[in-house]
């Protein structure tokens, strides 16, 4: 059933978060696929799927609810999608970096990641190296969300203008 207050039904709100979130899985499982090793996917769908569509649902359905009302332009769509990327990608650096932290205070925890100039976190705490490679990481994040954005932006179309559908149910 057509909502009247909103630009888009139910229907493509779900489309949209469910889709949001298989592709954001797609994108997490592109360098296992690229390493030549595609037979780990059957191991990492089990675990990645479930938690992309639990950061999509609680993080993304929340601002697509809101964005969806109006009809959403291309542009908009790339701008959300990024913001949506960078809430997931934010709220991940957060848990990581708070491991991290908690890894450090835990005198009987020894760990280095990387070695030489490439040494990218000493037990828990990432170094300047660390941080940039986590700055880099988090832009291939956010433009991936934006390249889902106007994907999904694609098949759902621009949404229905809100007063157009208010007057048929008039």
């Amino acid at each position: 059933m057509l909502d009247q207050t909103t630009a888009y039904d139910q229907r493509e709100f779900r489309i949209a978060v469910n889709s949001a979130a298989v592709l954001g899985w797609c994108y997490a499982a592109t360098p296992i696929v690229l390493d030549g090793k595609p037979e780990l996917l059957v191991f990492a769908a089990p675990v990645g799927l479930p938690l992309a569509f639990i950061a999509c649902w609680l993080i993304a359905a929340p601002i697509l609810r809101r964005i969806m009302k109006r009809p959403i332009s291309w542009v908009r769509a790339g701008l959300w999608g990024g913001v949506i990327a960078a809430a997931i990608e934010l709220f991940g650096v957060a848990i990581s970096r708070y491991r991290g932290w908690r890894h450090s205070l835990d005198d009987s925890f020894n760990y280095q990641m990387g070695g030489g100039d490439s040494v990218r976190n000493i037990d828990g705490i990432l170094t300047p190296y660390g941080w940039w490679v986590q700055v880099q990481t988090s832009a291939g994040w956010i433009l991936a969300g934006i390249a889902i954005a106007l994907l999904l932006r694609a098949v759902i179309g621009p949404g229905r203008n809100v007063r157009e559908v208010q007057e048929t149910f008039s």
